[in-house]
């Protein structure tokens, strides 16, 4: 559902957990933005170690949410369920995730909105090969590491239904991105499906793995936007305000220093820069200003109903929700 790192999570396991945690929210009130004792905001950030939510770490070092005047606390989940029960308890109030997973979350009962769209993964997101397979249209009966109801599932069974195949024509081999690579390098599958910085690390231990086919085949299909739950929302108007604003320099940041920049969201990630020197390539972030016309724009009008249409089709949601209505862009047109 989310990005994950290690523990691999089911879309129905993690629908348990999200289900769980929204009955314990409604146990309790939601949280508001409190202060810090210096008149800063403090609003507690889910994230997971993928390079497209880096600039928030970029927005944390350099200083761009105490510009704005609030204390942003981030939280990296190592799995699913986790970041979904924080979220949905209201630990957290705003979090990081795939567009097909603010989709998920919608359809398991979550009352959100998506304010800002963050990232598009082009080359990051990709189906690697050991060399024996080398389309997409050769995969029919192949074992294929890869999480379920992940990014790496939706890029997965996108790419078999343009070939004419589904998923019931391959063997899943359930396991974590990180794993899958692994795997992969270990000669355990001849197919497996990954995100950076996992692609990188598994071509540079093996010369022979081949990328077969990438995220940037159907562009925004793999994208991540910024959710907030709307009773916080309603609520801390403002501190919503100020995150979103904190995106705008974090991301010139990155596009005027990139050196600097890539060392602080690989450190950040765990991974080392030079390790990282193509994946960076491999993703777009979306600066505020493409915001502006971007997200209540196509994003809201093509991008995000073709991500439900794949998903749909594909098993990982069961559709028809109305995905105009879960965009709000007052946030990222009243920016700066």
């Amino acid at each position: 559902m989310f990005r994950s790192t290690r523990l691999p999570r089911t879309a129905a396991a993690v629908g348990f957990a999200a289900a769980a945690a929204i009955a314990l929210a409604a146990c309790s009130s939601p949280a508001s933005s409190s202060s810090d004792g210096s008149g800063s905001d403090t609003v507690g950030m889910a994230i997971q170690p993928w390079l497209g939510y880096g600039p928030w770490y970029i927005a944390q070092e350099e200083g761009y949410f105490a510009d704005q005047g609030v204390d942003v606390t981030i939280t990296n989940f190592s799995n699913d369920a986790d970041m979904s029960a924080a979220f949905a308890s209201h630990r957290v109030q705003i979090a990081n995730v795939a567009s097909h997973s603010a989709l998920q979350l919608k359809e398991q009962g979550l009352d959100i909105s998506i304010v800002l769209l963050l990232d598009a993964s082009l080359t990051a997101d990709a189906i690697l090969s050991d060399g024996a397979v080398s389309s997409v249209a050769d995969l029919k009966g192949q074992r294929i590491a890869f999480e379920e109801g992940s990014v790496s599932n939706l890029l997965l069974g996108y790419a078999l239904q343009q070939s004419g195949l589904s998923l019931s024509d391959i063997t899943p081999v359930p396991m974590d991105p990180s794993e899958a690579a692994t795997a992969l390098i270990g000669g355990s599958v001849p197919v497996a499906v990954t995100y950076e910085p996992y692609i990188s690390e598994a071509q540079q231990a093996s010369g022979d793995l081949e990328r077969i086919f990438t995220a940037g085949e159907k562009p925004g299909l793999i994208s991540d936007v910024l959710i907030v739950d709307n009773s916080y929302l309603k609520e801390n108007p403002e501190a919503v305000q100020k995150v979103v604003n904190a995106w705008g320099p974090a991301v010139a940041f990155y596009e005027s220093n990139p050196d600097e920049a890539r060392s602080i969201i690989a450190t950040n990630v765990g991974s080392d820069v030079e390790a990282l020197a193509t994946a960076f390539d491999g993703v777009e972030f979306f600066p505020l200003d493409d915001n502006k016309t971007r997200l209540g724009g196509d994003y809201a009008t093509s991008v995000l109903p073709a991500v439900q249409d794949v998903a749909t089709e594909i098993g990982l949601l069961e559709g028809g929700t109305d995905t105009a209505e879960m965009i709000d862009s007052s946030f990222v047109e009243n920016a700066p």
